[in-house]
């Protein structure tokens, strides 16, 4: 993610990663120095403009832009830097990677790459998430995972299927929890879909206070990130995420974002 550069031979505080793990369970997730220093950029520079309101969705124009990884790593800074109480609220029952995220296969090897016949799978134990409190078949205590750090909790999506995510996603029900998420929390940052993968995404994006968009640098062609701006339009745009990048934002993602 964002490219890796040669570190000097002294450590300063952009080189130091930032690991978080969940209390109680084999799931952690370290994030190098160099991530996090530019999402500590973006953040602070929200932060100091009072522009980072209390809901943050993350979305991306397609599937595969890291909008997970984007979205745990940006919670973590925060909770880090600022001590304030965090939670992701992971909203894509189409593709969940929130917990996958938190458990990344092991290294491999080019040798054991060329051995294997398929890559080795670490499948995650079910446990309740978002669809199983809306359903009411678990109390949002016993969903909420606590984790390393004291104000950083981690809500997955749940299981659901296909014909109840619009249900969800539209829900009176989904509405009351946010409410209450965001009377709990001092900011809840939002997992959400794909925008041009399911109009779920707009319901959903509603329910933010502003969105951040990820788009994968060199990869997401540049009229589908137009497309997904425009169908997210109803909702603030904080700015646009470059994953996978080290570079300034080209001047045509700027004249993509909307001004209100």
């Amino acid at each position: 993610m964002f490219g890796f550069r040669k570190k000097p031979a002294s450590v300063t505080e952009s080189d130091l990663p930032l690991t978080i793990e969940v209390v109680g369970e084999n799931l952690r997730r370290s994030f190098a120095g160099s991530q996090v220093d530019q999402l500590r950029r973006m953040l602070t520079d929200l932060l100091v403009e009072q522009r980072l309101p209390n809901r943050v969705g993350f979305t991306s124009a397609l599937r595969g832009e890291g909008v997970s990884y984007i979205t745990l790593a940006s919670a973590a800074t925060l909770a880090h830097d600022t001590g304030k109480r965090v939670c992701v609220l992971e909203l894509n029952w189409l593709h969940p990677g929130l917990l996958s995220n938190l458990n990344p296969p092991p290294p491999v090897s080019k040798r054991d790459r060329r051995q294997a016949a398929e890559p080795v799978s670490r499948s995650l134990p079910p446990r309740p998430g978002v669809a199983e409190v809306l359903r009411g078949q678990a109390s949002l205590a016993e969903a909420l995972l606590p984790t390393s750090y004291a104000g950083l909790f981690l809500l997955p999506a749940g299981t659901t299927s296909v014909d109840q995510r619009p249900l969800l996603a539209r829900s009176q029900e989904l509405r009351a929890l946010v409410e209450t998420l965001s009377s709990q929390f001092d900011h809840v940052l939002f997992d959400l879909p794909a925008v041009l993968e399911t109009s779920d995404t707009l319901a959903l994006a509603a329910l933010a206070s502003a969105c951040a968009l990820v788009v994968r640098h060199g990869v997401t062609p540049i009229t589908e990130v137009q497309r997904a701006l425009n169908d997210i339009k109803h909702v603030p745009v904080l700015g646009v995420i470059l994953n996978q990048a080290q570079i300034a934002t080209p001047r045509w993602i700027h004249r993509l974002i909307p001004l209100e």
